[in-house]
């Protein structure tokens, strides 16, 4: 008779749930380190802006418009890098909320997978015991009947 575990189908519901929360807590990462690489960019464009403006400015002769147009992009860029660094904190928070849901997940599954292990090794020194009584049994048959 072979062991059967009767919390089978609760330890896969459970690995599920820690597979889904890792799931999440990576297309979190995933977004935030997009949202990093947006400011990244932005922060390119504002710095090359910021030159330009400085290289219209030494030369002497002043494109108001030009001028105008620039700061109104940097302004631009600068509430857009201001939104995504907002959004930054809110995967910051949701991480964090990841990271708990997926430690809560990992604890279930390891006292399940404990408590498997556990009735695994009892169940096999029943079966180690029913075998030894037996092979005892079976050597008394053979042996008392001479």
């Amino acid at each position: 008779m072979s062991f059967k575990f009767r919390l089978e189908s609760l330890l896969t519901y459970r690995r599920f749930q820690l597979d889904q929360c890792r799931q999440l807590m990576a297309e979190v990462m995933r977004d935030r380190a997009n949202c990093e690489d947006s400011i990244g960019k932005l922060q390119s464009e504002r710095d090359s802006s910021l030159e330009t403006m400085r290289s219209e400015n030494s030369s002497g002769q002043i494109n108001v418009r030009r001028m105008a147009s620039l700061r109104y992009d940097v302004s631009q860029l600068d509430r857009n890098k201001r939104e995504l660094m907002s959004r930054i904190a809110r995967y910051e928070h949701q991480l964090q909320l990841c990271r708990q849901a997926v430690q809560q997940a990992d604890a279930a599954v390891k006292t399940l997978e404990r408590l498997k292990e556990k009735q695994q090794k009892v169940d096999e020194a029943k079966q180690l015991k029913k075998s030894e009584i037996d092979l005892q049994d079976a050597w008394a048959a053979v042996n008392l009947r001479s």
